[in-house]
C-alpha cells in the first residue's frame, strides 16, 4: 500500500513543488511530505539488511519476543539530512537570483543553517556509533557538547548575545538585565546534552520516544507560525529557520513512528533520540526560545530527576528498567513480585469488557533490591514515598527491601497498574500533549508576571 501511495503522491507533490519554487515555506513543506514517504517506504525495505548486519534486537515486552531490526533512526535521520541539503538552494534563491534581487547574499545566515546541519549529522553519527558499540554513559554526557561545537561558534560570532532577563521578583536585587559571559555557552551546551539524553532516558515501549519527539515538534512549530508574520524581520527569520528544521523532521518522524508504534515492526535505536533532541537543541539555541523549549521538556526533566538516584549510584540501577510483562499472573507470581494488588486489579478491569479478557498481556512497574543502597538515596526513597512516587516493598521487619525502577514509565504503572503496552504509550503522549498545553498557556497568558 506504501509503494502505491508513494507513487501516486510523489508526481503530484514534484509538480507542486516547481508551482510553488519561489516560496521557501511551501517548498519545505512539500520536501518534507517527499522525506516522509521516502522514509515510509525505505524502513521495511531495509529492515532485513539491518538484521543481517546484527542491528536487531528482542522486543522484551511481547510474550512471543520477535526479533525486530534495530537502529531504524539512522533511515529516518539518513533521509532528513538529504532533504535539508537540498532545501539549501530554494531557502536562499531570493538572494542569488541577481535578475530578481540585488541584495548581499546572507553568508551568516547560510553560516547558520549550514552549523545545524554539521551538528546534526555528527549527533547521528554519534548516536549510531552508540548503538553499535554500545558507549558508556561518561561518553553519552560529553559527545553532545562536541557536535553542539559549530552552533556555539556560530551563535558567538553572528549574535554573541549573553545576556539574560531577570524575572521581575528577582529585579530589586539583580537588575532588569544579568550578563552570563561564558556561562551563557556552558548553558547552551549543557542544555544539547540534556536534550539529547532526556529522550533517551525517557524510552523502552514501542513508539514513546518518536511519539514524544512529534508532540514536542508540533508544539514548537505552532509557536513559530505565531511569529512568521511578525513585524521585527529578525523574529520572523528565527522562526522561519526553526520551522526550515522541524518540518522534515515530523514528516520523517511520522513515517518511523507508523512502523514503530505498537505492536512495533521495527526500532529506532539510540540514534533517533540523539538525532531529535539535538534538533531541538540547535532550533531552541539558534531560534533563541530555549526557555520555551525548557518548558516543553518539563516531563523529560521531571524524569531525570525522579530519575537521579539511581542515575548517579545513589540506589542500585540495572541495566534495563523497562516495565515487565506480565500474563496470565496467578496471586503467588504476583506475591513474589510484590505485585498481587495492582495485577488483581488489572484482572477486574479486564473482565468488565469484551476487549479486555484475562489473557491480555498487561505492564507492571519493574523493581530493583535495595541491597547496597546508601543512606542518601534511601533518605530519598523515604521522601518520594512521603510524596506517593514510589510503590516499596517491606521485609517483614518494616525494612525496605525493593522500590520499582524510578522512571516515568514505572511511575504511571504504580498509579495505573492495568495498563497494556499500548495503553501506557498513550498515557505518556497525554502527558506531553498536556504539558505543550500548560507551556502555552504560561509562555502566552503568564509570562507578564515574570518578564515585562
Amino acid at each position: 500500500m506504501y509503494k502505491r501511495v508513494s507513487l501516486v503522491a510523489s508526481p503530484v507533490l514534484l509538480a507542486l513543488l516547481w508551482q510553488l519554487r519561489n516560496e521557501p515555506l511551501a517548498v519545505c513543506s512539500c520536501i518534507s511530505i517527499l522525506a516522509g514517504l521516502a522514509t515510509w517506504c525505505i524502513i521495511p525495505a531495509t529492515t532485513h539488511t539491518f538484521k543481517r548486519v546484527g542491528l536487531a534486537g528482542r522486543d522484551m515486552s511481547k510474550p512471543l519476543r520477535p526479533e525486530l531490526a534495530e537502529s531504524m533512526g539512522m533511515v529516518a535521520a539518513a533521509i532528513y539530512l538529504v532533504a535539508t541539503f537540498l532545501f539549501i538552494p530554494v531557502q536562499f534563491h531570493s538572494y542569488w537570483s541577481t535578475a530578481q534581487s540585488p541584495r548581499v547574499f546572507p553568508y551568516a545566515r547560510l553560516g547558520e543553517y549550514l552549523s545545524a546541519l554539521l551538528s546534526l549529522q555528527s549527533m547521528v553519527f554519534l548516536g549510531f556509533a552508540d548503538d553499535v558499540f554500545n558507549l558508556r554513559w561518561r561518553f553519552k554526557l560529553v559527545l553532545p557538547i562536541i557536535a553542539s561545537v559549530p552552533v556555539l561558534i556560530v551563535y558567538y560570532v553572528g549574535y554573541g548575545v549573553t545576556q539574560v532577563v531577570v524575572p521581575v521578583f528577582l529585579r530589586p536585587w539583580l537588575g532588569t538585565c544579568v550578563d552570563l559571559g561564558v556561562l551563557y555557552y556552558v548553558y547552551i551546551g549543557l542544555m544539547s546534552v540534556f536534550c539529547t539524553n532526556a529522550i533517551n532516558i525517557l524510552a523502552g515501549i514501542n513508539g514513546v520516544e518518536v511519539g514524544q519527539s512529534l508532540i514536542i515538534a508540533v508544539s514548537i512549530v505552532l509557536k513559530d507560525l505565531a511569529y512568521v508574520n511578525s513585524s521585527n524581520p529578525e523574529t520572523e527569520y528565527r522562526h522561519l529557520f526553526s520551522l526550515y528544521l522541524l518540518l522534515p523532521f515530523i514528516a520523517v518522524s511520522c513515517a518511523l513512528y507508523y512502523w514503530n508504534k505498537y505492536p512495533a515492526r521495527v526500532f529506532v535505536g539510540d540514534t533517533y533520540c540523539y538525532f531529535a533532541g539535538m534538533t531541538f537543541a540547535v532550533c531552541g539555541i539558534l531560534g533563541h526560545f530555549s526557555k520555551t523549549l525548557l518548558l516543553l521538556f518539563a516531563p523529560q526533566m521531571f524524569n531525570f530527576v525522579y530519575s537521579a538516584p539511581q542515575i548517579f549510584g545513589l540506589v542500585p540501577c540495572p541495566r534495563h528498567r523497562l516495565p515487565q510483562m506480565v500474563q496470565n499472573a496467578g496471586p503467588h507470581r504476583a506475591r513474589r513480585m510484590n505485585l498481587h494488588r495492582q495485577v488483581s486489579t488489572a484482572m477486574r478491569s479486564f473482565s468488565k469488557g469484551p476487549r479486555r479478557t484475562n489473557n491480555a498481556v498487561c505492564m507492571v512497574a519493574s523493581r530493583t533490591l535495595l541491597d547496597g543502597t546508601t543512606q542518601l538515596g534511601l533518605r530519598i526513597i523515604r521522601m518520594y514515598e512521603c510524596l506517593g512516587l514510589v510503590d516499596i516493598d517491606r521485609n517483614e521487619d518494616g525494612t525496605m527491601h525493593s522500590v520499582n525502577n524510578l522512571t516515568l514509565l514505572n511511575l504511571v504503572l504504580i498509579r495505573c497498574p492495568h495498563l497494556t503496552e499500548s495503553q501506557l504509550n498513550h498515557r505518556i503522549l497525554l502527558i506531553q500533549l498536556l504539558n505543550s498545553c500548560l507551556a502555552f498557556i504560561i509562555r502566552f497568558q503568564l509570562s507578564h508576571l515574570f518578564y515585562f
